[in-house]
């Protein structure tokens, strides 16, 4: 088995973990910064400690750095999407009315993600936001695959509820 040194994790995840800072709306300037933390945090933890899955280990403390920053600004994280999530489902011209109503469903989504646990909201957008496979977020996670399968189907379970309800709400 071949270690990783921690410029491969770095040119490997560094990347992915500042796109999922953003999404679930940490500020450019502080996902750079929880990133380039969390990247020193493993250097001077790599020489004392044996890590079984480092990329895991990164992404459960650039998360709790953002959680953390959140804790000191006193708000919370808000789910973000970007205007790509919708581009495979329109051709590449639109006309403005539906532009319109794709930005309509963006923040719908928005507004029943958010009612989510954070846990669920932030697996579907590894799921669907980053096209991550179930594979790819266990070793993100460090859980079994089988369970990123099982809460990603409780967690789309629950999204659909949110959703009727927040239709029959809003009509």
């Amino acid at each position: 088995m071949q270690t990783q040194t921690i410029e491969d994790l770095y040119r490997e995840k560094s990347r992915l973990i500042f796109r999922y800072l953003l999404k679930i709306g940490c500020s450019k300037q502080d996902a750079e910064d929880i990133v380039q933390n969390s990247f020193s945090k493993a250097v001077e933890h790599m020489i004392h400690m044996e890590m079984a899955n480092p990329s895991a280990w990164l992404f459960k403390v650039s998360i709790n750095d953002y959680y953390d920053l959140c804790r000191k600004k006193k708000r919370y994280p808000n789910v973000q999407i970007d205007e790509t999530f919708f581009e495979n489902m329109h051709s590449t011209e639109e006309a403005g009315e539906q532009r319109l109503i794709r930005h309509e469903n963006k923040r719908e989504i928005e507004a029943v993600l958010e009612q989510l646990p954070s846990a669920q909201s932030n697996l579907l957008l590894l799921k669907y936001e980053l096209t991550l496979s179930y594979e790819e977020i266990s070793d993100l996670l460090d859980v079994k695959v089988d369970t990123i399968r099982t809460t990603l189907y409780r967690s789309r379970k629950n999204f659909k509820q949110k959703w009727s309800e927040y239709i029959e709400k809003k009509g």
